[in-house]
């Protein structure tokens, strides 16, 4: 189909030029790359440690991946203590790029004191409006800004009850293990270097 001046588009995903030449099926994982790497830069910004594609009780019938997992010592009055690290927190984060993704029955796992669903504006307004039961220990629902430079909190879940249940040295081994340089397909952030 070959577009005229004056044609109206009615498709968003044509009528903006990121997503030009990605079809139905092929946009996902360009979504997923986009909204990695916002992820990706919100925890280097905040100072965090983190790891993506991180996974907890491997090798186990219980095996589950988080996306990312960030991790912010304590230090009030930036003094490390004793207890820096355990009473440190720990930030899941989890993008889904459509529906299906989100009811694929993949991800979904939140381990940590903050927990957040990343994924675009409308998939977080078809969620709200389909009233979908939100997981358990869910803090809020992040999507990226219209220039997709940033996240911002879409939907705020806050006032769930959410805690962590596992250690402190647990959740860090598993963002050591995740931190293997020498293996292949480890996530790299494109926005290191600008």
């Amino acid at each position: 189909m070959k577009l005229v001046k004056g044609d109206i588009i009615r498709n968003p995903w044509v009528s903006d030029p990121k997503w030009r030449g990605c079809g139905e099926m092929s946009k996902r994982p360009k979504i997923t790359g986009m909204l990695s790497d916002l992820v990706a830069k919100r925890l280097t910004s905040q100072n965090s440690y983190w790891a993506a594609e991180v996974n907890f009780d491997k090798n186990t019938s219980r095996n589950r991946r988080i996306d990312f997992v960030g991790f912010k010592p304590f230090t009030p009055n930036y003094v490390v203590e004793p207890t820096s690290v355990e009473l440190g927190c720990f930030t899941c984060y989890e993008i889904k790029s459509s529906i299906a993704d989100y009811n694929s029955g993949h991800g979904l796992t939140f381990y940590g004191d903050k927990n957040y669903l990343v994924c675009t504006c409308e998939l977080a307004e078809e969620l709200r409006n389909t009233a979908v039961a939100w997981p358990h220990n869910l803090t809020g629902i992040l999507c990226p800004t219209k220039n997709w430079k940033q996240l911002r909190t879409k939907i705020d879940l806050s006032g769930h009850e959410t805690h962590r249940i596992r250690p402190a040295s647990e959740m860090l081994w598993a963002i050591c293990q995740s931190h293997d340089y020498d293996r292949n397909g480890i996530y790299q952030y494109s926005e290191a270097e600008k």
